[in-house]
């Protein structure tokens, strides 16, 4: 074992049953300094069972340092409820969906303290199980094997809901940049027609009678794609929970499409999704409903564009992805909340 945390090191030889293994790679850090997402080897592989795991070792830093400044415990609160969703979304969820929807494999969990937040998932490692290529921006065509994936995930996952709490354990509301937990984004907002349909933005994406789960985080870095490039495995569940399939949809586009592209694809893209979505609809308990979720939530696309352009401009003014398109695409929305 190559771990000076003898807590560490014992917990997940617990969970991998074995004592066995060497941490091979870094992954990643995550974000402001919570801990790291490393690769590990068993050796020598066992018999039965992958060689390699993943683990995400979540240890927050004495002091946060915030990439953009959003420091301080409100910011710190919201990282810690992630890191339990995630946990509550490998164990009682991954393994269920991962048949139909590629994602990791729950192995297990720990908590690595007594006193204070530090914890440990345990997990299938991607690479080995055919996924090993990571894009930082993506063809029409690799975009479409997201929106595929998207799709199939919200389609196993959609409930009628209206007027429900939904899911247990979860987050309520799924993604990261929703106005209830960025208030103090929304407060530094300059005074704006955007930040006055704030509230009301929010309550349509939120007030629909159809709920999937939402992935919460679904940017081009946080796909795994086959070799090929024609398949592809979701990570990162820190802001999975209930909501309009379209708020991932949108949030995806714009991390792997620059402006020029979604100028001229967008719509394109929206079609493709809800095929893809009717079509995996089309093999569930809600296939009767296949119209009305689309009628639903086809015209809440811009809505929810507008909403996370809400989020850019309180967070950070001067993002790049604040262009010309999501300006329009932002006024479009604004605009059908005054012809209501």
């Amino acid at each position: 074992m190559n771990n000076t945390n003898s807590s560490f090191d014992t917990l997940l030889a617990e969970i991998v049953s074995t004592e066995n293994y060497q941490k091979t790679e870094v992954i990643q850090s995550l974000w402001s300094g919570y801990g790291e997402i490393a690769r590990y080897q068993i050796r020598p592989p066992l018999t039965g069972r992958k060689g390699a795991f993943v683990v995400k070792h979540i240890q927050p830093p004495k002091v946060e340092n915030h990439p953009r400044g959003w420091s301080g415990e409100t910011s710190h609160q919201r990282k810690i409820s992630s890191y339990n969703v995630e946990a509550h979304f490998y164990q009682y969820w991954a393994n269920n969906i991962k048949p139909k929807c590629a994602l990791p494999q729950y192995i297990g969990q720990a908590n690595l303290s007594k006193s204070s937040f530090a914890k440990m998932i345990v997990m299938s490692d991607l690479d080995y199980e055919g996924f090993p290529r990571r894009l930082a921006t993506a063809s029409v065509e690799q975009a479409k094997v997201c929106l595929r994936w998207l799709a199939q995930f919200h389609a196993i996952n959609l409930q009628y809901q209206p007027d429900a709490t939904w899911p247990q354990d979860l987050w309520p509301i799924g993604s990261y940049w929703h106005l209830s937990t960025r208030e103090a984004e929304h407060k530094s907002m300059q005074d704006s027609p955007l930040k006055q349909a704030a509230a009301i933005l929010d309550e349509k994406l939120n007030s629909i009678n159809f709920k999937t789960l939402v992935h919460g985080d679904a940017k081009i870095a946080n796909f795994c794609f086959s070799t090929d490039l024609t398949k592809v495995a979701a990570v990162d569940f820190q802001y999975v929970g209930g909501g309009c399939g379209v708020k991932d949809v949108i949030y995806f586009l714009g991390s792997c499409l620059n402006e020029a592209v979604l100028s001229q694809e967008f719509d394109q893209l929206i079609d493709y999704y809800f095929t893809e979505l009717n079509s995996a609809l089309s093999k569930t308990k809600m296939a009767k409903h296949i119209n009305h979720v689309e009628q639903e939530w086809r015209p809440l696309v811009c809505i929810a564009w507008a909403d996370f352009e809400r989020f850019l401009a309180g967070w950070a003014p001067t993002h790049v992805k604040r262009t010309h398109f999501s300006h329009q695409l932002t006024l479009k929305a604004l605009a059908s909340l005054s012809n209501r």
